[in-house]
């Protein structure tokens, strides 16, 4: 017999079947998936931004979007810094508490130079901050990266809602591996107020207050690095992909239309009397060493620093991480260093530049790179209990207890 039952029968069982999953997803899967996100604060962007504003020690870690500019922005209308940290993800380990006066890491936003653009002219269209800092990525002066430098590309915006999209990310995280089964249930006994996101809820992964990010996960290794011991970075310098990109003998680079965009950027905030502190990021010590083996694939790189003097933009070129006295210890990958290299960031550009020494706390910093040499981070309480290891394998010799002051 071919059909145990006939087809209507069937086919009324199959229909019903398909109406009871669209109720259980309708009735239960979607609201829970909406309770989960708003008690994990994942796209709660108001809420974020009044903690944070009003110098309450929080972390912002979303698992919605990883497209935070809205959020810095927001931020920054509400804070109005006097000091700003400006670039891509290679600046976001500055810290507030080495400043005098107040500061905002706007580090992230600028992912090429029209965006670097779009995203200054938001923030100067609400405030102008006294201050500055402003690292500059080698590949933004390369078309392979970004063909038109002076091209419109306004600052993304809504990245944190409500969506079909958003409600599915629990689930989502969970099928692969990033969210445990029981953090299913966490809205119930275990979501934290003084963390918002599931990565800052779960690992404390994400932006504190001040707009510095916190790599938690793997510097206390609870996660195994993506870059783990640099090897997907010395796999894009071997094969010059990605942010890599090799120049051909007949390419100009850096490239002029990107000096001049870059020009026209610093001479807008000049004309706004902002005092502007450029520098080129450093990469890890093993990166950089390949990299100078490569040296005519580079020019972008290891040209770049004469070419902004000749156009008149003072900048220091920090990109070997020796000339800081920085090692591979100090970075999360091969090109994030963590917060104590980007201390020593501070002190070189305070050593050439003497009117940032008003701005910092010379001391304090001073006295962190000594204590915490060779590790990513300043151990603080308030974000983990729990210390950092060397989650690389380098070697790296890692306090598991407050060093002696």
């Amino acid at each position: 017999m071919l059909f145990p039952i006939s087809p209507a029968d069937y086919l009324g069982r199959f229909g019903r079947t398909v109406l009871g999953l669209f109720l259980f997803v309708g009735l239960f899967i979607l609201p829970y998936s909406l309770f989960w996100l708003y008690s994990s604060g994942d796209v709660a962007l108001e809420r974020v931004i009044e903690r944070q504003a009003q110098g309450d020690f929080v972390i912002f870690g979303s698992g919605v979007s990883q497209d935070f500019v809205d959020y810095k922005l927001a931020l920054y209308t509400k804070v109005k810094p006097k000091i700003v940290a400006l670039g891509s993800s290679r600046v976001m380990q500055f810290r507030a508490r080495y400043f005098r006066k107040s500061f905002l890491n706007m580090g992230g936003v600028a992912g090429n130079l029209p965006v670097l653009r779009s995203t200054l002219d938001a923030m100067l269209a609400v405030h102008v901050p006294e201050v500055v800092l402003l690292g500059l990525d080698f590949w933004w002066f390369m078309p392979k990266w970004n063909p038109d430098p002076f091209a419109s590309e306004p600052p993304t915006s809504g990245s944190y809602r409500y969506t079909l999209a958003s409600l599915k990310k629990p689930w989502a995280r969970l099928i692969d591996g990033k969210v445990r089964p029981e953090d299913i249930f966490a809205p119930f006994f275990s979501f934290r107020d003084d963390r918002f996101g599931i990565m800052a809820q779960t690992t404390d992964d994400g932006f504190a207050s001040d707009g510095s990010w916190y790599y938690t996960a793997e510097t206390t290794g609870q996660k195994k690095p993506f870059d783990y011991a640099f090897l997907d970075t010395l796999k894009q310098v071997r094969y010059g992909i990605k942010a890599f990109y090799h120049a051909k003998p007949d390419e100009q680079a850096p490239s002029s239309r990107h000096l001049d965009a870059i020009s026209e950027i610093y001479c807008r905030l000049k004309s706004r009397g902002v005092r502007v502190y450029c520098f080129i990021p450093p990469l890890a010590e093993t990166v950089y060493t390949a990299m100078r083996a490569r040296e005519a694939a580079y020019p972008h790189l290891f040209e770049l620093a004469s070419a902004l003097k000749q156009r008149g933009i003072p900048v220091l070129d920090m990109s070997n991480p020796r000339t800081l006295g920085s090692n591979d210890c100090e970075f999360v990958d091969g090109f994030h260093g963590g917060e104590i290299c980007y201390l020593r960031i501070i002190r070189n550009l305070c050593d050439q530049w003497s009117p940032l020494l008003g701005y910092v706390h010379v001391e304090a910093v001073t006295r962190a790179i000594s204590l915490w040499k060779g590790h990513v981070a300043v151990h603080d309480p308030r974000v983990t209990s729990l210390w950092e290891q060397d989650f690389n394998d380098l070697g790296c010799r890692k306090h598991q207890k407050e060093p002696s002051r």
